[in-house]
């Protein structure tokens, strides 16, 4: 009976630490998304939404988006100090939660490996959750009434409903923390040996080497391929940067405009960029499918449960093919301006990156074969 009651506890808190960290995970997630989003406060009118963030607002059409920041010369209401002032009050509000959050995330998964146990990742939940709700709830009192879009249906956006819901996530994560059952030992202190021997990081440096690779090269292609810094153009202090889909040009005095490739009124070189961006997506994203391939074969290699080469190949699959992707995309894209020199930015070369970390990964797994050593 007593055990019976020792394995209900150990899962109830199990559940519960669970619980917590998925929490914890998606409070974190949208409030990154809210307060980087200009969806605070929106308004439609004939085709047209007019969005309003943090710090800056914007008209947005179906191909075409133009953005100007609260303290831009060229702020077109009389309002934008008081929206400025108010969106600084929330932003200082959201990043501090978004700290609190971020640090009972790692207070929790402390607690639970046994490396530091303490209460401190509930009150940093509980924190975190308030001052998310809290810092919307001053942004809208301090936010103005715009002038000319009250016909226009204007009122609050998705962004400042994602981060109630973030806010109501954490302080969700705080009240699992709350009700969760002391146990005798950590309740994830099992995890890491096991994970060890799954990714093979018990076998020496070089086989944490090899996968920390391949997973470094998935998320660097990741991340450049929806970045708009692919090939930037710049004359004075004006800038337009392309990526594989759209391009963005900003200026000196906070304008910030977005163009869609597929709007059709585009000139015919939209249409080869265009063209050239699907292309390398297509290939980038058949790299990533090989480097997530090639990490779960290279774990299953390790753990014995089905060993096989195909890992190795995998990571020099997802080495070549964004390497080819990021030539020929360069090959396609058409020559937007003839006075300007355009310039590769740093997504390019990213990508370039992270394909020689997935072939070196490759090449580590070839050694491991070839010595016997998996």
């Amino acid at each position: 009976m007593a055990d019976s009651d020792e394995r209900s506890v150990w899962f109830n808190g199990y559940t519960l630490n669970l619980a917590a960290l998925g929490l914890t995970v998606i409070a974190l997630i949208m409030l990154l998304v809210s307060v980087n989003s200009n969806s605070w406060m929106t308004a439609y009118d004939d085709g047209e939404d007019y969005l309003f963030g943090l710090s800056e607002y914007g008209e947005s059409e179906r191909y075409r988006s133009y953005f100007e920041s609260y303290d831009g010369d060229e702020c077109t209401f009389d309002e934008c100090n008081e929206a400025s002032s108010a969106g600084t009050v929330g932003m200082i509000f959201l990043w501090v939660a978004i700290l609190a959050i971020t640090g009972s995330l790692v207070l929790l998964c402390l607690n639970n490996f046994g490396v530091y146990e303490s209460n401190f990742a509930m009150i940093s939940a509980f924190s975190g959750g308030g001052l998310a709700i809290c810092g919307a709830i001053v942004w809208v009192i301090m936010f103005p009434e715009i002038k000319g879009l009250e016909d226009e249906g204007l009122g609050l956006g998705s962004s400042f409903y994602f981060t109630l819901i973030g806010g109501i996530f954490s302080i969700g994560s705080g009240f699992c923390l709350l009700q969760s059952h002391k146990t005798t030992e950590p309740i994830w202190a099992k995890v890491p040996t096991t994970v060890s021997h799954f990714t093979g990081f018990d076998q020496g440096i070089l086989s944490r080497v090899s996968l920390g690779l391949v997973v470094g090269a998935v998320l660097v292609i990741l991340l450049s391929m929806f970045s708009n810094s692919w090939m930037i153009f710049s004359e004075d202090e004006a800038e337009l940067s392309f990526g594989l889909s759209e391009a963005e040009g900003s200026s000196e005095n906070g304008q910030r405009a977005i163009y869609d490739f597929s709007d059709p009124s585009c000139d015919d070189e939209c249409g080869d960029a265009s063209t050239a961006g699907t292309t390398g997506l297509i290939l980038l994203w058949l790299a990533v499918l090989s480097g997530i391939a090639s990490i779960i074969l290279i774990c299953l290699n390790r753990s014995e449960i089905y060993e096989s080469t195909y890992g190795m190949i995998a990571a020099f699959v997802c080495g070549g093919l964004a390497i080819i992707g990021v030539i020929i995309w360069a090959i396609m894209f058409p020559n937007m301006f003839e006075d300007l020199e355009g310039n590769f930015g740093i997504s390019f070369y990213a990508v370039i990156y992270g394909a020689l970390l997935s072939i070196a990964c490759g090449v580590i797994e070839l050694k491991f074969i070839t010595t016997d050593d998996v």
